[in-house]
């Protein structure tokens, strides 16, 4: 299948103009269809599927799985080459995500120390009724938006939690 994209074939000498004239990938891919993988033909959905997959899909290489800086990353851990921080996002809000504006070590370690600059200046004149309501410093940095993401999110894990729960124990009462 490579070979028939790749190589220079008369499909793909026949294709080259086509694509050209349409820049929607989707109007790309349904001419493909028309063309490549015949309706009648009962392989043709898996022809359509093997398209797919080897280009469509993300790849990962023989380092994803076999190496540990490769792993998936838990939240909040520090990217080893990089410095920026893994960070959980907003589902609703993905299209407005910015990989490169998520915060690095150095950035959150910088804000950190001007919060601690700040507050011994606040200590000289703080009351003891301020004591009481103190926020956590991390969440004064450009982290806090994403512990704010990860809290609602263990949030609503939790009320799930005790929602199932729940009908579980009202299960049981019937019984």
């Amino acid at each position: 299948m490579s070979m028939f994209l790749n190589d220079p074939s008369p499909m793909h000498d026949d294709l080259q103009p086509i694509f050209q004239k349409h820049h929607s990938s989707l109007q790309r891919w349904e001419h493909l269809k028309k063309v490549a993988i015949y309706p009648n033909d009962k392989l043709g959905y898996l022809l359509e599927w093997e398209i797919m997959l080897q280009y469509c899909f993300p790849r990962l290489d023989i380092n994803v799985s076999k190496g540990i800086n490769h792993l998936l990353k838990s939240p909040f851990s520090v990217h080893p080459k990089t410095g920026r921080i893994s960070v959980p996002i907003d589902l609703q809000k993905v299209d407005q995500f910015d990989p490169f504006t998520v915060p690095t070590i150095s950035s959150i370690c910088h804000e950190l120390d001007a919060i601690s600059t700040n507050e011994e200046e606040k200590e000289e004149n703080k009351t003891e009724s301020d004591n009481k309501h103190r926020t956590r410093d991390y969440k004064k940095t450009s982290l806090g938006p994403y512990v704010k993401v990860f809290e609602k999110f263990l949030e609503n894990l939790d009320k799930s939690r005790k929602g199932e729960l729940l009908k579980k124990s009202d299960l049981q009462k019937d019984f």
